[in-house]
């Protein structure tokens, strides 16, 4: 007789928090969330010291403030999804865990999670710098900004940490994923020097694809679509192959 196994899995919302937790209790983690957090604040005074009074605006400091988890927070994802190979410690959450595809759907969750904070964060810092200039430097200090430039840094966030998440899954190493993660995009980018390629690089440059989704300028059809295309080649297709390399790979 085929054996029967009772009892209740593990709900997927205790699996988000397992791996929530694991971000902030790791020293890699931590530390990259403090070098987040140090070069967000930089940033967000930066233009206390090199703009006008009339251009110190919350626009302004939110401007600044957003290179630091632009530049860093993909980098969470990355640890999140090559963890459990580098450090081995998938030979524990496999055990407890067989399905691999719900303990990686975790992982993106938790990652964005965190980079949700950390740009709730961002926008709070950029608040603070706006208020001194008002205070300390007579700065203009308009708070106008509208919602598509907030949904615009969301879901931008929400592109580089999953495309950070796919990389990590389909490397299975943290410093090639990371490398891949910062070289690619920026090959990607030099290719738009060849003539040739002039009309087919903007669809798959990273940075010129969301540039519009992070000023809240998108509009075109044509900026959506290499929106879109963007999206495909960087996010969903690492993390596609990602999930069935890390569904059919033996050990941990």
């Amino acid at each position: 007789m085929t054996p029967v196994l009772e009892g209740s899995r593990v709900p997927f919302v205790r699996h988000v928090r397992v791996e929530l937790r694991k971000q902030l209790d790791t020293r890699a983690g931590l530390w990259i969330l403090i070098a987040i957090a140090v070069i967000t604040i930089g940033a967000a005074v930066l233009p206390l010291w090199i703009f006008e009074s009339e251009g110190l605006t919350w626009r302004a400091f939110l401007d600044f403030s957003s290179g630091g988890w632009g530049l860093l927070l993909p980098f969470i994802g990355v640890l999140a999804a090559t963890s459990e190979w580098t450090q081995r410690t998938g030979l524990s959450t496999f055990a407890l865990e067989p399905r691999r595809t719900l303990v990686n759907a975790a992982k993106l969750v938790s990652s964005l999670l965190l980079g949700l904070a950390v740009v709730a964060a961002t926008f709070g810092a950029a608040a603070i710098a706006n208020l001194i200039g008002i205070t300390a430097f007579d700065g203009n200090g308009s708070w106008a900004v509208d919602a598509g430039f907030v949904l615009g840094q969301a879901a931008a966030m929400v592109i580089y940490v999953t495309m950070g998440v796919g990389f990590g899954l389909l490397l299975l190493s943290t410093p090639l994923a990371i490398v891949a993660f910062i070289v690619l995009p920026l090959a990607v980018g030099v290719l738009a020097l060849i003539p040739a390629l002039t009309d087919v690089v903007p669809w798959v440059d990273l940075s010129s694809a969301t540039l519009p989704l992070l000023t809240g300028s998108l509009s075109s059809s044509a900026e959506w679509g290499q929106l879109a295309t963007v999206v495909a080649v960087w996010c969903l297709g690492p993390r596609g192959c990602g999930l069935v390399r890390t569904a059919r790979r033996y050990g941990a």
